[in-house]
């Protein structure tokens, strides 16, 4: 089924206006080859201001496996997501020794819409692999929970730690482990400080690997987004990823963040995650699992709910990889096991549900064939998304048209003025059609403004450029005291 879905996505191209061109096209990013030097690199650098040293030695192996055709490296993301779906159908059957049930959760993680720009980006490759070893890590717990040994508590230790390594959000890891001590593992008897203190070594690392993060990442600051602004918009959109999971209509790559504070919206969206979680705690008893899957889903999205903002994306499709399962959760137990063979309802119902998932998400892989499709859908769902506007402007940039690039590059500063990148890369176009005077400006905005994580090479590049537009300005003049 997972194959069946996502199989287009072998056919696909680089998105090269939100990221595939950070890791492949650009080679001071990601080295061809696996020799110690490379190796000590991944380790030792940052992407976007992310630390993820194994995701870039999978995509070494993917470089030197496949150079820089697509096909190979989007089947590589592919195969991870496969190994996913397949993981958590084994752990939720150890655990639960529910089959079917266990089966609809892994179908559902497998072909939700919301994972299709997880699996179709291949620079989210780090989500995938964070998950890979965030499942095989609570595998190792499982079996912990069944027989108590060092062995198995130092692989589950090692798999957090390369669940880090590869995506830092993986920090969450030993709340959801705590989650599953209270169902289905059910260790409670145990006593919560005991669990807790059995997990001290995991948030060390958590700990640890959350320190380099911030100390890497260039965040936000609170006088350009204020806190209360932070806090209400997390509220709208932890609203917004449920209403998305429900109801997965309207993806985009992009989520602008909202422009002033809204906040009867986001006193109504934090009734509704205040209403569902009394609800799954005056329930836990009777249905544990409501409890369980609920706060899976608000722990699992914590870190990217924008506290600590980095960016100016409002929320993500991506951010919902893990998320999703405790939804799935909540579902799959949630439908009642048929009394006998012959009560086919809860069974139709849950078939019904992954088929329309499955269309669903079929239709959503199709946007990510190339540039053009993507962001030409992210422009019918939000008009104003920068992100899309410069990633068009980029893509005519590149064919020459250069008319059209200044139109999708002045749209893009339009709908979110401070970029330098556009600002750089309107400057380039307004050079090539001999507009010096107003590429100077561009480029001397381009070097007054901060130019973000994604591109630290940036302020280097204007400045060669303002340099070269200077001395085009010396040849006119030149030319015209001559004349």
């Amino acid at each position: 089924m997972t194959l069946a879905v996502f199989w287009p996505v072998v056919t696909h191209d680089f998105i090269t206006g939100v990221g595939d061109d950070i890791l492949y096209l650009r080679p001071s990013q990601l080295p061809d080859g696996l020799d110690l030097s490379a190796l000590h690199r991944a380790f030792t650098t940052t992407v976007q201001g992310n630390w993820h040293p194994l995701t870039l030695v999978s995509h070494m192996i993917d470089v030197r496996l496949f150079g820089l055709r697509p096909a190979g490296h989007h089947l590589a993301n592919l195969l991870f997501h496969a190994c996913n779906v397949l993981l958590l159908f084994l752990l939720m059957l150890r655990m639960t020794s529910d089959t079917w049930r266990s089966a609809l959760v892994a179908a559902v993680f497998s072909i939700h819409p919301l994972q299709v720009e997880s699996v179709a980006w291949v620079a989210e490759r780090k989500n995938m692999l964070s998950a890979f070893f965030c499942l095989l890590s609570m595998w190792h717990y499982a079996a912990y929970v069944r027989r108590a040994s060092p062995g198995r508590y130092v692989g589950m230790s090692l798999c957090f730690a390369a669940a880090l390594m590869s995506k830092a959000t993986a920090v969450i890891l030993p709340g959801l482990f705590l989650l599953l001590d209270y169902w289905p593992l059910q260790r409670l008897h145990k006593g919560w400080r005991r669990l807790v203190l059995e997990k001290l070594p995991l948030f060390a690392l958590a700990a640890a690997a959350a320190a380099i993060t911030l100390a890497r990442v260039q965040l936000i600051a609170l006088n350009q987004l204020p806190f209360i602004d932070r806090l209400n918009n997390a509220c709208i959109f932890a609203a917004s990823y449920l209403s998305k999971a429900v109801w997965p209509s309207g993806l985009s790559e992009f989520y602008p963040y909202p422009r002033g504070l809204d906040l009867w919206k986001g006193l109504g969206c934090a009734l509704l995650l205040v209403g569902i979680s009394s609800a799954a705690v005056k329930l836990r008893r009777a249905r544990p699992y409501l409890l369980v899957g609920w706060l899976w889903f608000l722990a699992a999205l914590f870190p990217m709910l924008g506290l600590l903002q980095v960016g100016m994306q409002s929320m993500a499709d991506r951010y919902a990889y893990v998320p999703v399962i405790g939804l799935a959760v909540m579902v799959a137990w949630a439908i009642p096991r048929t009394p006998d063979r012959r009560a086919r309802g809860p069974a139709l119902a849950a078939a019904g549900l992954v088929a329309i998932l499955m269309v669903a998400a079929s239709l959503q892989v199709r946007y990510w064939r190339d540039d053009a499709t993507l962001f030409g859908h992210s422009l019918r769902v939000c008009e104003d998304d920068p992100t899309a506007l410069a990633a068009l402007g980029l893509l005519h940039q590149s064919r020459g048209s250069f008319a059209q690039a200044g139109a999708y590059y002045r749209r893009a500063l339009k709908a979110a003025p401070g970029y330098a990148d556009i600002h750089n890369n309107l400057g380039a176009v307004l050079a090539e059609q001999g507009n010096f005077l107003g590429a100077e400006a561009q480029f001397q905005e381009a070097l007054r403004l901060p130019p973000g994580p994604e591109f630290p090479g940036l302020a280097s590049a204007a400045r060669e450029n303002l340099s070269r537009i200077h001395a085009q300005l010396e040849l006119q003049k030149a030319k015209r005291r001559k004349d």
